[in-house]
């Protein structure tokens, strides 16, 4: 790993003191904003505002161990970067229906479900490409940023404020705090695009309070608050319902998606050398994220999951020490001590929680949008994005529909994430079939060389249908052209050399058949660096020198030799 010429301290360094408290801070008053989603949870569980304030103190002591569990890799467990979490709003939608089912305890009993499944997730996480390619996760992004929209939306948009004396007021309230994050997070500069949420919702407090939207509650609220308290709130016990694991499960699976593209960025940060990403720090990763939401559940905390903006903090900082990591958790662990901060949380005027909810959803929706598109769409793609966004579309346009439909469906139509993710894995599946096109060349050999001129044409041929990237492309050739070479110079091939590509939308596989033997290469093994991102699979007598691809199988039968590479695209 080699450490960019634009961070300041790296992974390993210790910033000075200042600055160590200063950029703790920072990242625990970007994280202040989601904390209203526990409020909003412990509302549909019809609990008191005192409880309400526990909770959230509790919730941010789950976040300080998530954040140290996280950093502090050991064994098969972190990722061993700073990358805090935030309450995510991934689980909000099923949070909400299991707090009106049955209360915290049984949120905290369907978080300790979906941590459980995405601990379980990250074991296979390598492994899952083609069934939650880029294209499932960002409809699952949009979804969940639909459903935040709608919830924000209903409450700034109630056909009843039109005849309520609240009218007009709630409206500006609603677009002071949603148009203040926009504007500096659009034109805002260094702390203030950093910190736009956390403004946006302070201007929305003022605006409120000139409206009355503070309600009496609010004030007395905080005058019984105490200045200091340890935060002693857990669920009243743990239960589970079997009707809501679908849409927790697909909610862990949303959230250990995210991780992994939040990793991935970590991982690119702090190495100038990055090209692929270790997949073992973002397995342990999310199992890290997957343990630490189980913990955050127990503590109170509705779903817990990696933010993508306290990594861009650390890009806009130049800062990724993972040192950084123990001082966001000591000003959560003071923070929770304090209740009239919670207080001021729990009582946030509603038109305020409806612009920072609208807003998180749209950076969610359109996120989902990049991550869908980021790979040249076919006809495939076409209907894998365009049928479940329209069917969410569906379930928020019709509820009632789909509130009458059988309760066995209920897992799956209670919600546009469930109904969305639930339709696009399904065509995913089905559009594997039949997804693999082939082509092949006859190489020849003269004197123990081959035509590279003739293998490049052919592939930069077949890359440009497929519409590979042009630096996929030039990989390829060169590794099946020295690969190639090395055959035709030992003398390893008594005849032309048959090449075979293929293509499914994910991986190009080459294989070369031929009459001959096996390569076989000594004392040439690849850099202890590639050993966890290639897997070669030995067949051969030695190893491949150079040849990088993703995966290498061979076989040899009656004088008939078959090489076959994978190349992850």
């Amino acid at each position: 790993m080699e450490k960019p010429a634009d961070l300041i301290f790296g992974l390993d360094e210790r910033p000075p003191l200042a600055s160590w408290i200063g950029l703790g801070f920072q990242n625990v008053a970007v994280m202040s904003p989601y904390l209203v989603l526990v409020a909003l949870v412990v509302e549909a569980a019809r609990l008191p505002a005192d409880r309400a304030v526990g909770f959230m103190s509790m919730a941010m002591l789950g976040i300080a161990a998530y954040t140290l569990l996280q950093a502090m890799r050991r064994g098969p467990i972190g990722s061993g970067y700073l990358c805090p979490p935030v309450v995510s709003a991934i689980y909000l939608s099923a949070c909400l229906v299991a707090a009106a089912k049955g209360g915290m305890p049984l949120v905290a009993g369907m978080i300790l479900v979906s941590g459980l499944a995405e601990c379980g997730l990250a074991r296979i996480v390598g492994k899952l490409r083609k069934i939650f390619p880029a294209v499932v996760s960002g409809i699952i992004l949009m979804a969940v940023g639909l459903d935040l929209a709608r919830i924000g939306m209903r409450i700034a948009w109630s056909p009843d404020l039109p005849s309520s004396p609240e009218f007009g007021g709630v409206e500006i309230t609603f677009g002071v705090t949603l148009v203040t994050m926009v504007a500096l997070s659009v034109w805002g500069r260094g702390p203030l695009r950093v910190f736009c949420a956390l403004i946006g919702i302070v201007a929305g407090y003022l605006v409120a309070a000139c409206f009355g939207q503070l309600k009496p509650d609010f004030f007395a609220g905080l005058h019984d608050s105490a200045a200091f308290a340890l935060p002693l709130t857990f669920p009243l016990g743990v239960t589970f319902d079997t009707g809501l694991v679908l849409p927790f499960v697909i909610a862990a699976i949303a959230s250990g998606l995210r991780t992994v593209g939040t990793l991935t960025t970590c991982q690119q940060i702090n190495d100038a050398t990055w090209t692929r990403p270790d997949m073992k720090s973002i397995a342990g990763g999310v199992t890290a994220d997957g343990i630490g939401c189980a913990i955050g559940g127990l503590f109170s905390a509705p779903g817990l999951s990696a933010s993508p903006s306290l990594v861009g903090i650390q890009k806009a900082t130049g800062v990724t020490s993972r040192r950084v990591a123990w001082s966001i958790a000591l000003w959560l662990v003071v923070l929770a001590c304090l209740p009239k901060l919670a207080s001021l949380i729990v009582h946030m005027p509603k038109p305020v929680m409806a612009g920072a909810l609208f807003f998180n959803g749209t950076f969610m929706f359109v996120g989902g949008i990049q991550v869908a598109l980021s790979r040249p769409l076919a006809l495939r793609g076409t209907f894998l994005v365009g049928v479940p966004v329209l069917c969410a579309f569906g379930v928020l346009l019709y509820p009632e529909f789909f509130h009458r439909l059988p309760s066995w469906t209920q897992p799956i139509t209670q919600s546009a994430i469930s109904v969305a993710t639930s339709i696009a894995i399904l065509l995913n599946l089905l559009f594997l079939l039949g997804r693999w096109r082939y082509s092949g060349v006859q190489i020849e050999l003269h004197d123990r060389k081959v035509s590279r001129s003739q293998l490049e044409q052919f592939i930069v041929s077949e890359g440009k249908a497929w519409k590979l990237p042009a630096a996929d492309t030039a990989r390829i050739s060169a590794v099946v052209g020295d690969l190639l070479d090395q055959i035709a110079t030992d003398g390893q091939a008594e005849d032309s050399i048959a090449v075979r590509a293929g293509w499914d939308g994910y991986d190009v596989t080459i294989s070369l058949r031929y009459p001959g033997t096996l390569p076989h290469v000594t004392d040439a093994r690849p850099r202890r660096d590639y050993v966890e991102e290639q897997a070669f699979i030995s067949g051969l007598s030695g190893y491949l020198s150079g040849i990088h691809a993703d995966r290498v199988e061979s076989f040899a039968k009656d004088g008939q030799c078959e090489l076959k590479l994978t190349f992850r695209i």
